[in-house]
């Protein structure tokens, strides 16, 4: 149940916001998380993702600092596992690898394979 909070709350920011304060945050965490996910995405990988953060909020302490670090470390995390991920399909495409697995090709079990995807399975929902 985490794993599909935290997805949800990186996804779309009214829907994340309604998940959080229904699982009781305060408003808050829910600027913090907010604020540190896209902070933490630029620092997984994403260049167009931008960091943000209210500094006196955030110097204060509280939910909003908390809120924050959790956003950064978790939207971090996701976005250097979803680089790696692209980064192999990406390089085993380039070096055709599997060219007789798929219509495409790519033999994308084999491609992720060590991979840990289970964050992804809750995606497409």
């Amino acid at each position: 149940m985490t794993a599909g909070l935290l997805l949800a709350a990186c996804s779309t920011p009214q829907s994340s916001e309604d998940t959080l304060r229904k699982h009781g945050y305060s408003a808050a965490y829910v600027a913090g998380y907010h604020d540190g996910c896209p902070s933490g995405k630029r620092a997984g990988g994403d260049s167009f993702a931008q960091r943000t953060q209210d500094a006196s909020a955030y110097a204060a302490g509280g939910d909003y600092a908390t809120g924050w670090k959790y956003g950064f470390i978790h939207c971090r995390d996701a976005e250097a596992q979803n680089e790696a991920i692209a980064g192999a399909v990406g390089a085993a495409i380039a070096s055709g690898i599997g060219r007789d697995h798929g219509a495409d090709g790519v033999d994308a079990r084999k491609i992720l394979s060590g991979i840990d995807t289970s964050g992804l399975e809750t995606l497409g929902q």
